[in-house]
């Protein structure tokens, strides 16, 4: 059928082809939009201080992420230095999409605080998770800190019920030996809470830190006696993924 308008001819079925491709390009674009809107999260800078502290690395990490957010459903580290410190982590992990959000000195106190930040907008299937020396170091009781770790895992699992969350065993070092007593009743608690919830483990590295004579391995340890050089945390990244299951 064909129409005349003017001098001009119109094709009615080249016209409702054309007009059907228009319609299906419009709707492609529009899922496609829609789509990257909803992936998208909003990321603000902390409006100011806050009770835990951190805001400077907290800030960084949110800073970087409205620059380029972390996809969903990768493994999410966090912790305190012993992460943060874990130059190598994307190596000694290669093969999985990982996010690497440790801040130096924090508590699991301060991570609870800086969940809706850092942890629950980026939808990690995983999270590995390293706190404890300084909740203990600064007056926790095993207790204490076992809760807030109890509340951490709760409020994860609220908002993402299959995410699989692992705690790594609190280390022992040359600097903290007056702890390590406490270090060690906090592990084993550690490792009965994980036993108890869903979705939950527990890492024990501590094996790993002493020779066959029962000393703290010397080359594990950096100059100030507590944080790990590059060597432990190879031997760390062997171990855990066994554990974790990455091939």
């Amino acid at each position: 059928m064909n129409i005349r308008t003017g001098n001009a001819f119109f094709h009615f079925k080249s016209f409702q082809g054309t007009l059907l491709g228009l319609l299906l390009l419009t709707a492609l674009l529009h899922t496609c939009t829609s789509g990257f809107s909803q992936e998208r999260v909003r990321v603000d800078t902390l409006p100011g201080k806050t009770p835990v502290g951190f805001e400077t690395e907290i800030n960084a990490f949110l800073r970087q992420d409205a620059i380029s957010f972390p996809p969903a459903g990768a493994w999410l580290f966090t912790g305190s230095s012993t992460i943060r410190k874990w130059e190598q982590l994307s190596t000694d992990f290669s093969g999985i999409r990982l996010v690497h959000r440790g801040f130096g000195g924090s508590t699991m106190e301060a991570l609870n605080y800086y969940l809706r930040y850092i942890v629950l907008p980026y939808k990690p299937s995983k999270i590995v998770v390293y706190e404890g020396d300084n909740d203990l170091a600064a007056g926790a009781t095993p207790e204490e800190f076992i809760a807030r770790c109890d509340s951490f895992i709760s409020t994860v699992h609220r908002a993402l019920p299959q995410t699989k969350i692992w705690f790594i065993s609190i280390k022992p070092s040359p600097s903290r030996r007056q702890k390590l007593a406490v270090q060690e009743q906090t592990n084993r608690m550690l490792k009965k809470l994980a036993r108890q919830r869903v979705n939950t483990g527990f890492i024990d590295i501590t094996r790993l830190m002493y020779d066959r004579n029962g000393k703290l391995i010397g080359g594990y340890f950096e100059a100030d006696s507590l944080h790990v050089t590059a060597r432990c945390y190879q031997v760390w990244a062997g171990y855990m993924k066994k554990k974790l299951g990455i091939h």
